[in-house]
């Protein structure tokens, strides 16, 4: 009996030229959506009331409301929040904020060129807005 395979096992293959391949073209995200990767989707509603009272940007849903880049301040928070360094329970604080401050300076200190996004007239200016909300002293995680 002889048994025959429908595969031309013994055959030797024929060469082929490999199909061309066009080059990959990074596709752009629909307008008016957001990446997941995007931190701004993780500021409550605390944050985005003290962005929009302290810098004057509008973060809903997700996006900044202007043309360009969010303020280093809002970008900051922002980090702060998907991080975990600024808990989702947790109300942004005086202390929260001067503490935050003060570990970006020891993390900018070797680095020429380094700006602190809680410094300056936007952080003055935040600590004054949670004062003015009593949220200036209390820093407690839940």
């Amino acid at each position: 009996m002889r048994i025959q395979s429908s595969y031309d096992v013994g055959a030797t293959p024929r060469p082929t030229a490999p199909a061309p391949v066009a080059p990959a073209r990074p596709v752009a995200p629909p307008a008016g959506t957001f990446s997941v990767l995007n931190d701004f989707r993780y500021l409550t509603d605390s944050d985005k009331d003290l962005l929009r009272d302290v810098t004057g940007e509008v973060v809903e849903p997700g996006l900044i409301d202007r043309a360009g880049a969010a303020s280093a301040f809002a970008q900051q928070l922002a980090l702060d929040r998907r991080t975990g360094e600024l808990a989702p329970n947790q109300h942004v604080t005086g202390v929260y904020l001067r503490n935050a401050a003060a570990e970006l300076e020891k993390f900018g200190e070797q680095r020429p060129g380094f700006t602190n996004p809680y410094s300056g007239e936007v952080f003055d200016a935040a600590l004054a807005w949670l004062d003015a909300r009593g949220r200036a002293r209390a820093d407690i995680r839940l």
